[in-house]
């Protein structure tokens, strides 16, 4: 194919360019509406364009679909110019599509149509209709972001390397004892950030895994927070900690790297990091980002704002935006219009919006609940997490199966 000619839909900057990434055609001429396809579209769809590498000679063309005379005409003159043409017709406005295929049916000129939720393309021609598989081209989250006018401006957290299979275990099996002591954990990173309070101020902190504490007032009344020293044997036994002695007068342990002590003395990660994990290990996504910091603007300029979005997961061309709150006991149904908001802005309709809780929340905030499915947004809870189903729940809302319980 040499030359592809895409009916630009604004709502869909995605579907845009798709079949550019799949025919990778030498001239690409996009026609919409006018005053959809301004200076910032044009600059948006060439950058992503050439971003995944296709280098096709651009055009955009805006007519006024008033004078169907003039729509015509103008449609010849793209067909005689490029005699191998082929019009993609899978979005774009109701009366342009509706020219465009009485001019290709009369014309004999070949259509195309994408089916996304069958994964199908559909090839019009005068000699018929033509299926064939419909391979989706590999996206990471940052050609999404870029597709709606945003940026990837970093990680906010400390972003734990999981390339290491004996770290990603390991930090797996910390997720384990931190849905086990679910109600104390708050106490244990304060627990452990005092502990190292000393060593923090070095200039090399994270490069001090030994500790030793004198049990002073202070670390004693910490201790007081918990129940027992369970959840500090767990962690030893998940590997976490190493040589772990606590006596009436120190405190002393060894922590297992500099990653896990970072992520110890972490109070907010760790909701995150279990459904990064659980997302990772499926090996169903695309892309994976935690701790996303998205800026609002492509550009990066100083006065767009930015939002942090907990977990962001891709698969194909569906991204789901994932708030994790560790209780929803108070949460106002303003966390819910903030995912949602976030949710539309960078990934459209084809976006799910999608909020994890270490709370039974059924039982804890029942009318959040009622509130996030009428807005469209699936709420998995602990009993999701705990059963170890939330990976393969998260597949299932890419995939456009999930059902939203009674």
């Amino acid at each position: 194919m040499k030359t592809l000619i895409e009916l630009y839909d604004p709502a869909h900057p995605v579907k845009n360019i798709l079949a550019a990434l799949i025919f990778k055609p030498e001239v690409l001429i996009f026609i919409g509406l006018k005053g959809s396809l301004t200076d910032r579209v044009q600059s948006l769809v060439e950058r992503l364009l050439r971003r995944k590498g296709i280098e096709a000679e651009l055009r955009f063309m805006e007519p006024d679909l008033k004078d169907g005379n003039r729509v015509v005409r103008m449609l010849e003159q793209i067909t005689w110019e490029h005699a191998d043409c082929v019009f993609e017709i899978s979005g774009g406005p109701d009366l342009l599509l509706a020219l465009v295929g009485h001019f290709c049916a009369l014309r004999g000129v070949p259509q195309l149509y994408k089916d996304v939720d069958s994964q199908e393309l559909i090839w019009i021609t005068s000699e018929g209709e033509r299926r064939e598989p419909l391979v989706l081209p590999k996206l990471d989250i940052s050609d999404l972001l870029l597709a709606y006018g945003a940026r990837l401006e970093r990680t906010d957290h400390y972003y734990p390397n999981l390339g290491d299979a004996a770290q990603e275990a390991c930090i797996g099996r910390i997720c384990q004892v931190f849905l086990r002591f679910l109600e104390e954990w708050p106490h244990v990173s304060i627990w452990f950030q005092y502990v190292c309070r000393n060593a923090a101020e070095e200039e090399h902190a994270y490069d001090c895994l030994e500790v030793s504490e004198k049990r002073d007032g202070r670390v004693n009344m910490l201790l007081r927070q918990f129940k027992n020293l369970d959840v500090f044997y767990a962690l030893q036994k998940a590997g976490a900690i190493h040589d772990l002695a606590i006596d009436s007068r120190r405190v002393c342990f060894r922590f297992e790297n500099t990653e896990i002590r970072r992520l110890l003395t972490n109070q907010g990660v760790w909701l995150e990091l279990c459904t990064y994990l659980s997302a990772a290990q499926t090996g169903g996504f695309d892309d994976l980002v935690m701790s996303a910091v998205i800026g609002w603007d492509y550009e990066n300029k100083n006065h767009y704002p930015q939002n942090e979005i907990d977990v962001v997961l891709l698969k194909g061309i569906r991204a789901l935006f994932i708030s994790c709150k560790t209780s929803i006991t108070k949460r106002s149904p303003y966390d819910l219009y903030e995912i949602k908001t976030l949710c539309e802005r960078f990934g459209g309709d084809m976006a799910q919006a999608v909020l994890i809780t270490a709370d039974n929340c059924l039982n804890t905030n029942h009318s959040l609940y009622i509130r996030a499915r009428e807005m469209g947004i699936v709420i998995l809870d602990i009993n999701t997490i705990k059963k170890g189903n939330l990976g393969r729940e998260l597949l299932k809302i890419a995939a456009g199966r999930y059902h939203f319980p009674e």
